[in-house]
């Protein structure tokens, strides 16, 4: 029995897996849009065909930035290990790719980099630049920024401003930190319209899911003779990011995919927390629900970690320590967060005086408040992502820097006592969140 934990949010997902789910799924399947969009649909399906304890063998996933079409091929000749479905799924593939699609990759990618979605970001920008047939080496060495407009054309199909062009070089210096190399790229459409032409397999189905597809390519038509494409969308802002109402329909389901409900309070919360970056959502959403445990309904105190209420703060410390938290590592977690807002409240009173708002965007905090941080302030921060930084300043925006030097004190005199044995850690620690949350951290509140 299908896990309807996992329905789909697309009416015409929802079809193809009822269908699927009935005995007659298709034998090829191409989800297109915003990886989370394609993801949950491709999940959705997953769940209608291939049993949870049958997919070490009967479920094989791929990266299709990396993965060579023969490995696929190969995959899809073998059967699943069990009886009934086995999937294979290729994720990102570049095989509906085209030079005409490279500003529809770029605008993606730039809307990627400020939704604070780093590695997708960082992922379209190498299939690009492979795309444009470059090496490795012209790849690391490359500046954006300095290059002719004809040369970034030949890269990203349309000419770029100057804040775009940051944004670029911001991209690649995540590529390079993560260490991803460009793959020569190849256009191995045709041999999988050879493969299929030849008729898929019995009882496997091949998955794909992809950013941008070139609806003229061969492969594609075939596919769509033969199984199911859909390009799957959400409605966002003229700047990009999600619209509300996208946003909501993220949160209700990813809540429904955990059989939980939320009150208003708790969904207001998390999406002011969160902003409205569906991975961010998602990822905030998930601790939430593995925090709530068997209970059903999330109220506005489960998110509330980051907000220095006294009356949420507190259950909640209460409840990391009931299950088993060590307190001395909540204390490091404790003192690292207030080290960073140290290091955000003195920025503002520094280098950023006069350059931040409360009410600043995200986008605008990255284009023209962010470069001004120093490379010393930056390697404080631990090379923390944008985004983090931006709620860093949001909260620090509302403190004062003698307080979170009170703090420290505090936070070190306890970790003395916690190594000394001397008094309850957990009673400690609520007293220090007590005084925390009061904004009045006293040196030895705690003795």
């Amino acid at each position: 029995m299908a896990d309807t934990s996992s329905a789909p949010r697309h009416a015409e997902v929802a079809a193809l897996v009822r269908e699927a789910a009935a005995g007659t799924p298709k034998s090829v399947y191409l989800f297109a849009g915003e990886p989370f969009e394609t993801s949950a649909a491709a999940h959705a399906l997953i769940d209608a065909l291939v049993p949870v304890a049958r997919r070490s063998f009967n479920l094989e996933i791929y990266e299709g930035r990396t993965t060579t079409i023969s490995t696929v091929i190969d995959s899809l000749r073998m059967p699943g290990f069990f009886s009934g479905t086995k999937i294979v799924w290729v994720r990102e593939t570049t095989l509906f790719l085209s030079g005409e699609k490279r500003p529809e990759i770029t605008k993606s990618l730039l809307t990627t980099w400020a939704d604070g979605r780093e590695r997708e970001a960082a992922e379209k920008l190498v299939t690009l630049v492979a795309l444009a047939g470059w090496s490795q080496e012209q790849f690391a060495e490359v500046r954006w920024s300095a290059l002719g407009k004809t040369r970034l054309r030949e890269v990203f199909g349309d000419d770029l401003d100057t804040e775009q062009l940051a944004q670029l070089d911001a991209v690649h210096a995540v590529c390079l930190a993560r260490e991803l190399g460009v793959t020569a790229y190849r256009d191995d459409s045709g041999a999988l319209t050879e493969f299929l032409d030849a008729g898929m397999p019995p009882h496997v189905v091949l998955l794909l899911t992809a950013t941008a597809v070139d609806a003229r390519k061969r492969l594609f038509k075939r596919l769509r003779e033969i199984g199911a494409c859909l390009t799957l969308g959400a409605a966002r802002e003229r700047s990009g990011a999600l619209t509300r109402e996208s946003v909501d329909e993220v949160v209700r389901h990813a809540i429904r995919q955990f059989g939980k409900r939320m009150t208003p309070e708790a969904h207001e919360l998390i999406v002011r927390r969160a902003g409205t970056e569906a991975a961010l959502l998602t990822g905030e959403l998930e601790k939430l629900c593995l925090y709530v445990g068997e209970r059903q309904t999330i109220v506005d105190d489960d998110g509330a970690l980051a907000t220095r209420q006294l009356t949420r703060a507190l259950p909640l410390l209460r409840g990391l320590v009931a299950q088993g938290e060590p307190p001395l590592r909540l204390l490091a977690m404790i003192a690292r967060e207030v080290r960073m807002l140290l290091v955000a409240r003195e920025c503002l009173d520094g280098p950023l005086r006069g350059k931040w708002r409360l009410d600043i965007s995200f986008n605008v905090f990255q284009s023209r408040v962010l470069p001004h941080l120093d490379a010393q302030t930056s390697d404080a921060f631990g090379k923390a992502h944008p985004f983090v930084l931006y709620r860093r300043f949001q909260d620090a925006a509302r403190m004062d820097s003698r307080g979170l030097r009170q703090a420290l004190v505090q936070l070190s005199d306890l970790d003395q006592r916690f190594k000394s044995s001397r008094g309850d850690p957990a009673l400690l620690l609520e007293v220090f969140v007590i005084d925390w949350c009061r904004g009045t951290p006293r040196r030895g509140a705690a003795a």
